[in-house]
């Protein structure tokens, strides 16, 4: 479930760029920024949803895994 929720953040970022679609100047730099912590963020719960199965233990990535958990009954 913490998968389908990882992937619903993806898209507003796209959402965001297809809304306004900045070609350069302050808007092109905060679209910049705000993708790059979405990949940070991304990058950072891969690293440790690995490493937390590596050692045998169910992975529970901070943010996502309470907003996963309210969508399941």
């Amino acid at each position: 479930m913490q998968v389908i929720v990882l992937d619903v953040l993806l898209i507003f970022p796209d959402l965001l760029e297809r809304s306004f679609n900045p070609r350069d100047g302050l808007g092109l730099d905060v679209l910049m920024s705000l993708d790059s912590t979405v990949f940070l963020f991304l990058l950072v719960c891969l690293i440790y949803a690995s490493s937390s199965c590596l050692l045998g233990q169910v992975p529970r990535l901070p943010i996502v895994a309470e907003a996963a958990d309210r969508q399941v009954p």
